[in-house]
């Protein structure tokens, strides 16, 4: 009697183990989609912030080039300005 009663659980082991992880395995499996789903969709979110703040910065490196730009022709034209006053002294 021991003897039966030692194998019935592997006997039952060997019928319902398969079973048991064929549903676990697809329970994973769907809990993996979801998660898949999820992940996608915070990296879309992600994406188009960072497109939003890509725009953001390269109009805001635009401006700053243009200022820049400006003020180096400003100092451009007073530098101009200094060396016509040094050459009309130096030549006077």
């Amino acid at each position: 009697m021991a003897k039966v009663a030692a194998k019935v659980p592997s006997w039952i082991s060997k019928i319902l183990l398969p079973e048991i992880r064929s549903i676990v395995r697809e329970e994973i499996s769907n809990e993996v989609k979801v998660l898949d789903a999820k992940i996608s969709a915070l990296d879309s979110k992600l994406e188009e912030r960072t497109k939003s703040l890509d725009s953001k910065m390269e109009e805001r490196f635009k401006t700053l080039d243009s200022k820049m730009e400006e003020r180096f022709k400003t100092l451009d034209s007073k530098i101009a300005a200094l060396d016509s006053k040094l050459e009309e002294t130096s030549t006077d």
